[in-house]
């Protein structure tokens, strides 16, 4: 399981998406993360600022959506759902040297940027995700043998 802070990740991306709205941005890094999850099979939660929106998941994807509630940061909603985790069993992705330090204390390891889940979804590509960020379509630069390899390694899990 991978916890994103999403504003934070997206933050870190400012020169990529500059120009894009809020909106825009955040739709941007829910569509590349819900790709690699597909890809990779790992789990994602990423973890918004907001309020008056609930927790979702898109349909036949690993990605599940969540948003703080009024009066609640995304760091403390992070902190609170990984307080309940077992130790060791989530990667936190964020910038924020604060929210990393007492992730670690909780004993989950942190990463800056999505290059794990990204070296992961490597080999299945034909292109880089840096490309596919530039306007390309990530899913459509998986070859067909490794689309084909994939399609029959999922159906081997789910016949298991």
């Amino acid at each position: 399981m991978i916890v994103i802070d999403g504003y934070n990740l997206i933050g870190q991306a400012a020169g990529t998406l500059s120009g894009l709205s809020l909106e825009k941005e955040r739709q941007v890094l829910i569509r590349q993360v819900e790709k690699l999850s597909q890809i990779t099979g790992v789990k994602a939660l990423i973890v918004f600022d907001g309020f008056a929106k609930s927790s979702t998941s898109e349909p036949k994807t690993p990605v599940t959506i969540a948003y703080s509630k009024s009066g609640q940061t995304a760091d403390g909603w992070i902190l609170k759902y990984l307080s309940r985790r077992p130790k060791g069993s989530a990667i936190l992705i964020t910038g924020d040297r604060e929210l990393a330090h007492k992730a670690k204390k909780l004993g989950f390891k942190v990463g800056q940027s999505l290059n794990q889940l990204e070296a992961k979804a490597q080999p299945y590509l034909t292109s880089s995700v840096t490309e596919a960020q530039t306007g390309g379509d990530l899913l459509t630069s998986i070859s067909p043998q490794s689309r084909e390899a994939l399609a029959k390694a999922r159906k081997k899990l789910n016949d298991s």
